[in-house]
C-alpha cells in the first residue's frame, strides 16, 4: 500500500487484504497437512509442508516435517537445505553451519545454499568468507535476495566500503521495491559520511512502506546521530513504536533526543514509563540509571542500576576445581550480545 493512494482506499482494502492473505495462509496449511497424513512416507509432502510453515514462521513446525523427510530420504538436498534454514530461524547456528554444508555436498552450485552460508558466516563473524561465498552466489543466480541483501554487510564489515556500496545499489536495482535493500544503502553511505543521502534513501523507504516500523526508526537513529531534526526524530522514534509496539526501543530513541534537546526531565519519565512497561529489556534500565547519575540523582540511579542488574541475563560459570570438591560460582551477568546485521544496533527491522 503506497503513500500516494486516499486514506478511505487504505482504510478499507488494508485489513481486507490481511484477512484474504490469512484465510488463504490457512487453507493452504490445512491442505498440505491433509496431503502429509495421505501420504506420511513423501518426502516431497513433507518439505512443501515444511517450506509452508518456514513462510509462515512457524518455525518448530517447520523443523518437525523437514526432520521427518530426511529420515525420509538422508540425501534429498530440500529435505537437507530447509531443515537448515528451520535451524537458523530456531537460532541453532551451528547445526545450521552443519547441514548447509551438507547441502552444499549434494548440490554444490545451489545459489539458495550458498546464500545461506553466506548469511551463517556473517553471523558467526567471518566477513571476509561470508563475502566470497555470496559473491559466488550472486555469480550464479542474479537475482539472489538473499545474497543481494547480505553481500553489501558482508563487504561493509571488512572495510571495502566501495564494494559494499556498489553492492548496495545492485542490489536495488535487483529489488526495487525491497525496504531492506535501500536501507543497506542508507548504511553503507551512513559510513562513508553521507548522511543526506542516506536520509533520501531512508525516506524513500518510508514511502515504499508505511507500515514498515524500522525506516522510522532509522531515519531517527540518523538525524539524532547528526544532532539535528531532533524533533521530528522523536516524531519518528513514535511512529515505530506506533508501528510495533514491543521492547520499548523506540522510547529510549526518543528520550536520546530529548536528552540532546536539554529536556532531561521529560527524558526521564519517558525512560521510567518505558522500563516499566518492558522491564527486561535491561538498556532502557541503564539509560535510565545514566540520565539520572546525569541530573545528579544518585539513589534514583542506584535504583534503576539494580533493575538493570535484576533483570540482566545470568550465565552460571564453573569454578575450578578444589579440595573441598566441584561447584559452581554464583550467577554472573552476562555480556551484552554484539550489534546484530545487517542494520545497525536495536530495534524494529534488526536482523538477529
Amino acid at each position: 500500500m503506497r503513500l500516494a493512494r486516499l486514506a478511505i482506499v487504505i482504510l478499507i482494502a488494508a485489513p481486507l487484504a490481511s484477512l484474504t492473505g490469512c484465510g488463504d495462509r490457512a487453507d493452504s496449511l490445512a491442505g498440505l497437512r491433509a496431503d502429509v497424513r495421505r501420504n506420511p512416507d513423501s518426502v516431497e509432502a513433507r518439505v512443501r509442508l515444511g517450506d509452508a510453515y518456514l513462510e509462515s514462521e512457524a518455525w518448530h513446525d517447520a523443523y518437525i516435517q523437514y526432520s521427518a523427510a530426511l529420515r525420509l530420504d538422508g540425501a534429498s538436498f530440500d529435505a537437507t537445505l530447509g531443515l537448515a534454514r528451520a535451524q537458523e530461524a530456531l537460532n541453532d547456528i551451528d547445526a545450521a553451519a552443519g547441514l548447509v554444508e551438507q547441502a552444499l555436498t549434494i548440490n554444490p552450485d545451489s545459489p539458495e545454499a550458498l546464500a545461506l552460508q553466506g548469511q551463517l558466516l556473517l553471523r558467526t563473524d567471518r566477513p571476509e568468507e561470508a563475502a566470497r561465498v555470496l559473491e559466488k552466489a550472486v555469480a550464479i543466480q542474479p537475482d539472489n535476495e538473499t545474497a543481494h541483501l547480505y553481500l553489501p554487510v558482508a563487504y561493509l564489515r571488512t572495510d571495502a566500503r566501495g564494494k559494499a556500496e556498489e553492492a548496495a545499489r545492485a542490489a536495488i536495482k535487483a529489488m526495487p521495491e525491497s525496504v531492506q535493500t535501500h536501507m543497506n544503502l542508507a548504511l553503507v553511505l551512513t559510513a562513508r559520511d553521507r548522511p543526506d543521502e542516506a536520509e533520501t534513501l531512508l525516506r524513500a523507504a518510508m514511502e515504499l512502506d508505511p507500515g514498515d516500523p524500522a525506516p522510522p526508526f532509522r531515519l531517527a537513529e540518523l538525524l539524532i546521530s547528526q544532532g539535528r531534526r531532533l524533533e521530528e526524530a522523536i516524531t519518528l522514534a513514535d511512529r515505530a513504536g506506533e508501528l510495533e509496539p514491543g521492547r520499548g526501543d523506540p522510547d529510549a530513541l526518543a528520550a536520546l533526543a530529548l536528552r540532546k534537546l536539554g529536556r532531561d526531565e521529560e527524558a526521564v519519565r519517558r525512560l521510567h514509563v518505558a522500563a516499566m512497561a518492558h522491564p527486561r529489556n535491561v538498556p532502557l534500565w541503564v539509560m535510565l540509571a545514566s540520565t539520572y547519575r546525569d541530573m545528579g540523582e544518585e539513589e534514583a540511579a542506584a535504583r534503576a542500576a539494580g533493575m538493570a542488574y535484576r533483570f540482566a541475563p545470568r550465565r552460571r560459570v564453573r569454578a575450578a576445581p578444589s579440595d573441598d570438591g566441584p561447584g559452581d560460582a554464583a550467577p554472573q551477568p552476562a555480556p551484552l550480545p554484539p550489534d546484530p546485521t545487517p542494520v545497525p544496533s536495536t530495534g524494529p527491522g534488526a536482523e538477529g
